[in-house]
């Protein structure tokens, strides 16, 4: 954006500062917009990893409709896509050998081992089994675990990915 000030009258330094304060409002309009669209980006991309093989319930989505929270003090921008379930974890990290490729103490997901969830460290070192039974609501359950389909770490991934394409998108307009 190009102010000009046609010389230094009142009326021109007017003009100039009410050009930079709509410019202010209009950035920070286009800055909501651009973190709406990379979070449902996602969301998008958080969608197609939801449902994979084994005993675990697929999460649900705590909202479908990105919303971005406004920092009080310095205007700093967020959003959340956040997942609600009882197997929320088993989903992102992986519970057993039976689906994940990886060996005992490892994990699928890249943030597993530095995060502390790893295969076979779930349920008393039960996922280091290609099987394991166990007991839920009086009864019993033979389980294979549960495949690390991360939606999450892959929606970051694809927030990563296309924030160039989204900010040239956003900010254009």
């Amino acid at each position: 954006m190009k102010i000009v000030i046609n010389g230094l009258s009142e009326q021109s330094l007017l003009k100039a500062a009410r050009r930079v304060e709509w410019y202010q409002r209009h950035l920070l309009v286009k800055n909501r917009e651009f973190i709406k669209e990379l979070t449902k980006k996602g969301i998008e991309e958080a969608h197609i990893h939801l449902n994979g093989m084994g005993d675990s319930e697929p999460p649900t989505f705590a909202t479908e409709n990105p919303y971005v929270m406004v920092g009080s003090q310095e205007g700093n921008m967020r959003s959340t896509i956040k997942l609600r379930g009882e197997d929320v974890a088993f989903v992102e990290f992986g519970a057993g050998i039976h689906y994940n490729q990886v060996p005992v103490g490892d994990s699928p997901n890249p943030l597993g081992v530095e995060l502390g969830y790893t295969i076979g460290s779930y349920g008393m070192g039960q996922g280091a089994n290609d099987t394991w039974i166990y007991e839920k609501d009086g009864h019993t359950y033979v389980s294979f675990g549960t495949q690390a389909t991360m939606p999450l770490y892959n929606a970051d991934m694809k927030i990563r990915q296309e924030y160039r394409d989204v900010a040239r998108s956003v900010f254009r307009g």
